[in-house]
C-alpha cells in the first residue's frame, strides 16, 4: 500500500468525521456535562471543540495548569507537548489536534512498513481500512492519547523488527510515558530480542558482545513508567497515584483484580436488565461485542503472529478488563494492531457481498458512537 493511498483513506476518514459531526447537531441533544472546553466555545465551534470531551477536558488542563485533582490517571508526555506547542500558536485546543492527527497518520505510514514484512499487500490495506472504520476510531484524531501512543506504540515494533534497537527502545520509553499500558512493550521487545537472536546460547560467538548491546537500550522502555511515578511520588507522595485515581472517575473500577469470567458475566446481566431505550444500552453491547472479539483474536494471535505481537495484544486487552468491567475498553483496543490483523486475514478471505455489509455496518456504528460522542455522550 502506498502513502498516497494512505494518505487518501486518511482524508476521507477526517472528512467522515467533519460530516457526521456536523450532522449530529440537527438529529442529537446536546449534553454540557463533559465539554472539553465549557458550553459557550463549545457552540462557537462544535465542529472543532467537539474533539475535545471528556478526557480531553483533562488532558488541556493539565497542560495549561498542571495536574489537579485525581488527574493522575493521566500520563504527561500528551499535556506535556500541548503545552510546549500551545506556546507557538495559543490555542491548546488545536494544539492537541495537530499532535493527535499527525501522529496517527505518521503512525499509519509505519504501520503499513510493518505489516509488509510479514504480510501480503492486501492484507495490509484491510488491516489499515478496518482500524479506521472501527466504531471507536475518531479518538485517534482528538484531544486524546491515542493518536500519539499509535505512533510510538508501531515505531517502537517497527524499529525492532529492523534491528534499530536503539530507535526501539526509545519509542517503547516515550510510549510508557504516555500510557501506562505502554509499559507493556518491555517484555514484547525482551521476546523480540530473543527471536532474533536465538543463537545467542553460542557464548564463543563472535558477535555475542553486538548482541547484548541490542539488548541494553530495551531497558530504556520502563523508564518512561518510572520517571512518572518518581514525579508523583514527589508530588503527591505516591507512586501509584495513576492507579489510585481511577476509582474517582464514576466507572466502578475495582482495585481488586476482577476475573474476566466474571465480568463477562456481570455484561451478561446487564443485557438482560438495562433499559434498551437507555443510550448506555448502546455502550453495553458495543463493550460485550468488543470483549468477545478482541478475547479471541487475543488468543488466536498466539497461533498466528509473532509471540511478541501476541504478548502484547494480549496485555493490551486483558489489562483493563482487571478492574471488573469493559468501560473504554473500546477505546483501549484501538492499539491492538494483531487483532486488526487477523480481522483483516479473515475479511480479505470472504466475499465481496460480505465485505460490504461488513464496512458498511461498521461505518454505520462509527457515525452513531462518533455522533454521540461529539454531542458530550460517553462512549469509551
Amino acid at each position: 500500500m502506498t502513502t498516497g493511498k494512505i494518505l487518501k483513506y486518511y482524508l476521507l476518514w477526517q472528512l467522515a468525521i467533519l460530516v457526521i459531526t456536523a450532522l449530529s447537531a440537527f438529529v442529537l441533544p446536546l449534553r454540557q456535562n463533559y465539554l472539553g472546553v465549557g458550553i459557550q466555545t463549545y457552540q462557537s465551534n462544535p465542529l472543532l471543540y467537539s474533539r475535545a470531551n471528556f478526557d480531553g477536558n483533562h488532558y488541556l488542563s493539565i497542560a495549561k495548569n498542571g495536574y489537579g485533582y485525581a488527574q493522575q490517571a493521566f500520563f504527561p508526555m500528551y499535556p506535556n507537548l500541548i503545552k510546549k506547542l500551545s506556546a507557538f500558536i495559543n490555542s491548546p485546543v488545536i494544539a492537541g489536534l495537530l499532535i493527535s492527527n499527525i501522529s496517527f497518520l505518521i503512525a499509519l505510514v509505519f504501520l503499513n512498513k510493518l505489516l509488509l514484512l510479514d504480510n501480503t499487500k492486501e492484507v495490509s490495506r484491510w488491516t489499515i481500512l478496518l482500524l479506521l472504520i472501527f466504531p471507536t476510531s475518531f479518538f485517534f484524531g482528538a484531544v486524546y492519547t491515542e493518536g500519539l501512543f499509535f505512533l510510538l506504540l508501531i515505531s517502537s515494533f517497527y524499529f525492532a523488527r529492523t534491528g534499530k534497537w536503539w530507535l526501539a527502545g526509545l519509542c517503547g520509553g516515550l510510549a510508557a510515558y504516555t500510557k501506562f499500558i505502554g509499559i507493556f512493550i518491555f517484555p514484547a521487545l525482551l521476546v523480540e530480542w530473543w527471536l532474533v537472536h536465538q543463537d545467542i546460547k553460542n557464548l564463543k560467538s563472535s558477535i555475542w558482545r553486538k548482541k547484548i548491546k541490542n539488548l541494553i537500550p530495551i531497558f530504556i522502555i520502563p523508564m518512561g513508567l518510572v520517571v512518572y511515578m518518581l514525579f508523583l511520588n514527589r508530588t503527591v507522595s505516591d507512586p501509584i497515584a495513576f492507579f489510585h485515581a481511577q476509582k474517582l472517575f464514576g466507572q466502578a473500577r475495582s482495585e481488586k483484580i476482577i476475573l474476566l469470567y466474571q465480568v463477562f458475566w456481570r455484561y451478561a446481566k446487564m443485557i438482560a436488565t438495562v433499559d434498551r431505550s437507555n443510550p448506555i444500552y448502546l455502550n453495553v453491547l458495543l463493550e460485550t461485542f468488543t470483549g468477545i472479539i478482541f478475547l479471541t483474536t487475543s488468543i488466536y494471535s498466539f497461533l498466528k503472529h509473532r509471540l511478541s505481537y501476541s504478548l502484547f495484544n494480549f496485555a493490551t486487552y486483558i489489562v483493563p478488563t482487571l478492574t471488573g468491567n469493559f468501560v473504554s475498553l473500546p477505546r483501549y483496543v484501538l492499539i491492538c494492531f494483531p487483532s486488526f490483523i487477523i480481522l483483516a486475514q479473515a475479511i480479505s478471505k470472504t466475499g465481496i457481498k460480505t465485505r460490504k455489509i461488513l464496512l458498511l455496518s461498521s461505518a454505520i456504528i462509527f457515525s452513531l458512537f462518533l455522533g454521540l460522542f461529539a454531542r458530550g455522550n460517553w462512549v469509551a
